[in-house]
């Protein structure tokens, strides 16, 4: 097997591999790993640890558990006193309909700017 010849590339490959281990990469990216993967070994070798340390990470998640109830009641208890010493923001109104143009706005297509121009009078009809 041989290296890749192109630095920049091998490195932007390289990048790829937590990705390419996670199953994340679109087709052609992939095709690019694996064709990269068959033709270099130390590459090769660094996409085997960057699998292993996807699988010990993946284990020690599992292995932590989930919460206790106590735990949880300590985090909503705090959310909920944050939110009540932050002060409201208010809601939006959503509307389907495009908001009205103020009458400074309006200009027939002229920049609404233009009357701070020098000779914008001189200019209206």
């Amino acid at each position: 097997m041989t290296m890749i010849n192109k630095e920049p590339e091998r490195h932007e490959i390289e990048e790829l591999l937590p990705w390419h281990a996670a199953g994340t990469l679109s087709r052609r990216d992939a095709d690019r790993v694996e064709q990269a993967l068959a033709g270099d070994r130390e590459l090769a070798r660094r996409y085997k640890l960057v699998r292993q340390e996807l699988e010990e990470t993946i284990h020690l998640n599992e292995t932590l558990g989930v919460p206790s109830a106590r735990a949880v009641e300590k985090l909503f208890a705090a959310i909920e006193a944050e939110e009540a010493g932050a002060p409201r923001r208010r809601r939006r109104r959503i509307s389907r309909t495009p908001p009205r143009q103020k009458p400074e706005l309006r200009g027939g297509g002229r920049d609404f700017r233009a009357r701070e121009l020098p000779g914008y009078e001189a200019q209206k009809h």
